[in-house]
């Protein structure tokens, strides 16, 4: 709490910083225009602050994961700034580690993804899309599975999925047959290639 008075101040003297059990929500000042635009450089280089001073104050290696929620123009629309925060935070940690730092904007199809409130059906529909390459207990599954993503990466642009992944062009073309084999005709089906794309952003966010 301390580190982000100190950094959030610095930039906005009427700024509001709160501790709790886990977590400290900082309220801090925008431009002034109302707008919900993506992080300026005041507020990337503010988060920066407040962790070099949190690291010269710590004698342990330790790191905090920021969320950063929309701009509001109101005390009323708080509360969902700060649950559009705690998700940025959940999200960025899970694909990104500790010390992840996250806007709710920049989420992408995990802000989707993350506003689903049944873990257990977003489970179900990797283990339905996926099947056996949902899991990690066989590392051919687990190379596989990579070998799909990448194919969706590049639009199942054949020649760039081999280089990236350094295979044969004739072995990369065994993988498809297998993976076919396993999912369906997913090179010709382009809804089947958009649930096997949903189900592997899933997987990504294991924390959920």
């Amino acid at each position: 709490a301390a580190a982000w008075t100190a950094a959030a101040r610095r930039h906005d003297r009427g700024a509001a910083v709160v501790s709790f059990a886990h977590e400290v929500v900082a309220i801090i000042g925008g431009d002034g225009d109302g707008s919900a635009e993506l992080p300026s450089a005041p507020l990337q280089t503010m988060i920066k602050e407040a962790a070099a001073v949190f690291a010269e104050h710590v004698s342990v290696r330790r790191t905090f994961s920021t969320g950063v929620s929309r701009t509001v123009c109101s005390p009323a629309a708080l509360p969902e700034a700060y649950e559009q925060a705690v998700k940025a935070v959940r999200v960025g940690r899970q694909l990104h580690g500790a010390g992840a730092r996250a806007h709710f904007d920049q989420l992408g199809v995990y802000r989707l993804l993350s506003l689903v409130s049944d873990p257990d059906e977003l489970h179900a529909f990797v283990r339905e899309t996926l099947g056996d390459l949902a899991s990690d207990a066989e590392p051919e599954l687990v190379d596989l599975r990579r070998t799909l993503q990448v194919l969706l990466e590049t639009n199942l642009n054949v020649a760039e999925t081999a280089r990236r992944l350094h295979f044969h062009y004739n072995t990369l073309r065994y993988r498809i047959g297998k993976l076919e084999r396993m999912l369906g005709a997913f090179t010709e089906d382009a809804h089947l290639r958009l649930n096997l794309t949903l189900a592997l952003h899933v997987l990504r966010m294991r924390g959920i």
